[in-house]
């Protein structure tokens, strides 16, 4: 789950940065300067958070991890929320949809697992 997590984090950053044109178009946003900045330091945030995610794979078990993986999820939260928001109000189209359940639930599943490992302890 944190491998794959961590890849599509990886070609989001990556979609991000280098073609946020396409990135707006897919949800139905038509690009300026403006927007293709905003988004490209999107990127840059979440390029950010591919490495501590990615060394999560190795061990979940430690307390900069936990911390590492509670950010991740308040990320999935929070951009789900964000894009939800912008779905209500007819600023993106129904293509964002998939992607704010796969967030929702893939935070969902993480918050899950620390529960289900902290019980263990």
């Amino acid at each position: 789950m944190i491998t794959f997590t961590t890849i599509l984090m990886a070609l989001s950053a990556i979609g991000f940065l280098f073609f946020p044109s396409n990135m707006l178009a897919v949800v139905g946003i038509v690009s300026n300067e403006e927007m293709d900045f905003l988004l490209r330091t999107t990127g840059a945030a979440v390029a950010a958070l591919v490495p501590g995610v990615w060394a999560l794979r190795i061990s979940t078990a430690s307390p900069l991890s936990r911390s590492v993986l509670t950010g991740l999820v308040g990320y999935l939260f929070l951009s789900s929320l964000v894009d939800l928001y912008a779905y209500i109000h007819l600023i993106v189209n129904t293509a964002s949809l998939p992607s704010i359940a796969f967030r929702i639930l893939t935070g969902s599943v993480i918050l899950w697992l620390l529960r289900k490992e902290t019980t263990k302890r």
